[in-house]
């Protein structure tokens, strides 16, 4: 079967819409250290969402967030949280906490940036245009702040 020379340079993806460019590296790791593990998650999943990616994302990043959630009810509701946050704020002070909570969002950085390495990577090799980091970095970090603190909040008053 032969095909017309019309037909063979048509375009085929002409319909298809290109994933855009992730946010930075860079915004990813300043919204987690800022903002905390849910605003790192936040950040995380408006890349998974820029990429199209999301489906195949969900799942870990659904792992990922209802770990967070179990353990902040375990250090407020049970012996073993309690014991916990009092060895840690002997060592580390009354700031305990937050270091611990810093150290998790820096942990959730990094899975981050192991989902998309591949895109973050193509994004800085082609030289794709980045949306601007500090709307959606500063968006995410008040956000996973105000929920992270209304969640201990909630936490410590037993609800």
């Amino acid at each position: 079967m032969t095909m017309s020379r019309d037909e063979l340079l048509r375009p085929s993806l002409g319909d298809a819409v290109a994933a855009r460019a992730p946010y930075s590296v860079r915004t990813t790791f300043l919204t987690a250290f800022f903002g905390g593990p849910l605003a790192a998650l936040a950040i995380i999943v408006l890349n998974s969402v820029r990429l199209r990616r999301w489906l195949p994302d969900l799942p870990v990043l659904g792992v990922v967030l209802a770990g967070f959630i179990a353990f902040v009810l375990a250090l407020y509701w049970t012996e073993w949280g309690g014991g916990l946050r009092a060895y840690l704020q002997a060592i580390a002070g009354e700031r305990a906490l937050t270091y611990l909570f810093r150290l998790i969002a820096l942990g959730f950085f990094g899975l981050g940036y192991a989902l998309h390495r591949k895109e973050q990577r193509s994004a800085d090799l082609i030289g794709m245009a980045r949306p601007n980091g500090w709307i959606g970095g500063i968006a995410c970090g008040i956000g996973g702040l105000i929920v992270q603190v209304a969640f201990a909040q909630m936490s410590r008053a037993g609800l």
